[in-house]
């Protein structure tokens, strides 16, 4: 499939569900439930949220000390710039974040590329343990407290996601601790591939593997674990925040259970940060909670651009300020397919530090 084909795909995928979430509400209502909704509980979310930033980068940095040392501050605009991309073109930008760091920084793109891998595992098992110890003592609303059906498929659900964790944790350790049979493997089995593909890959499972040393260092195990858990409360209080601006009091259950929802959602790679997908799914979480269903878009809408408005803002000075250019990452990814070359070999663009 083409390029151009798959980004009018994605593009129709997003508008449709754009369409779907929109038309059946009564726009009158949802611009009432908007003009009430108090101003400085949004304010404050929106800032968590850039803490978050924080949190990531200083994560980020120690996800990479196995590798190199990376300053804080170059940490932190790349990552201001990758999760800003995500609000533009969708999942697909959070490439932008490793790209934006090597050329701050004298690394190899694989290796950042791995790092970001790494903070996703982080992240998935994070947010689907929450959901999923949450699921298992999870209380319905009171009009469907009598679904007993529903509770237990949603305990079961819960009891499914917290398997898999641990069986993702089991493959990952595994990973770590037989690197280099994992990697010999694919060196014999990757015969078949370009060496323009098969080398970046390569050099992709290598420093996913030695990244994941964290998992065997208790200390770094520790802080990784700590700055995830401090990612994730903020985002959850970002969220109750949204839900208290509009007069909603929600249990802390609740509340996790709608940031999960818009989690799933975000994941679905259309522009304008998962735009449509991210918005069905909250708004279905919240009407399940007893919200009508003019509030609840009300609140999707506003929780979206929480989500991921402040990031893209922040982002948008780091581009403007460095002046990097599509070029410049174009450049860096076809150096990366390049045999023998390495980020010592690269020019480095000129960029504030």
């Amino acid at each position: 499939m083409s390029k151009k084909l798959k980004s009018v795909l994605i593009l129709a995928v997003g508008v449709g569900l754009v369409y779907w979430f929109a038309r059946r509400l009564d726009w009158q209502q949802v611009g009432a439930h908007l003009r009430e909704a108090r101003v400085w509980p949004l304010l404050l979310g929106a800032c968590l949220i850039n803490l978050t930033l924080l949190a990531r980068a200083l994560r980020w940095q120690a996800f990479l000390a196995p590798i190199t040392h990376v300053s804080l501050r170059n940490a932190f605009a790349a990552t201001s710039v990758g999760f800003g991309s995500v609000f533009v073109i969708g999942r697909a930008g959070e490439v932008v974040r490793p790209m934006i760091l090597t050329l701050r920084e004298r690394l190899r793109l694989s290796a950042t590329i791995a790092t970001v891998m790494i903070e996703r595992i982080y992240d998935m098992s994070m947010v689907i343990g929450l959901f999923a110890i949450n699921l298992l003592f999870f209380q319905m609303p009171s009009d469907k407290a009598d679904d007993l059906k529903m509770l237990n498929s949603i305990r079961s659900l819960g009891l499914i996601l917290s398997l898999a964790i641990i069986g993702g944790i089991i493959v990952l350790v595994f990973l770590r601790l037989r690197a280099e049979f994992v990697i010999n493997l694919l060196e014999r089995k990757s015969g078949w591939l370009p060496r323009s593909v098969a080398r970046p890959l390569l050099n992709l499972v290598r420093h996913l593997a030695e990244g994941l040393s964290v998992l065997l260092n208790v200390r770094e195990l520790l802080m990784t674990s700590f700055y995830t858990l401090v990612v994730w409360a903020l985002v959850t209080c970002a969220t109750w925040l949204v839900l208290m601006a509009f007069g909603v009091d929600f249990p802390l259950s609740y509340v996790i259970f709608v940031l999960g929802f818009g989690l799933v959602g975000s994941v679905v790679p259309t522009p304008g940060g998962a735009a449509g997908a991210f918005h069905l799914a909250a708004a279905k979480a919240l009407t399940f909670l007893g919200l009508p269903d003019d509030l609840a878009a009300s609140i999707a809408i506003v929780y979206h651009f929480i989500s991921f408005g402040p990031p893209f803002l922040l982002g948008l000075f780091y581009l403007m300020r460095d002046g990097i250019s599509i070029h410049q990452l174009r450049e860096m990814i076809a150096h990366e397919g390049a045999e023998g070359v390495t980020a010592q070999d690269r020019a480095r663009p000129a960029v504030h530090r």
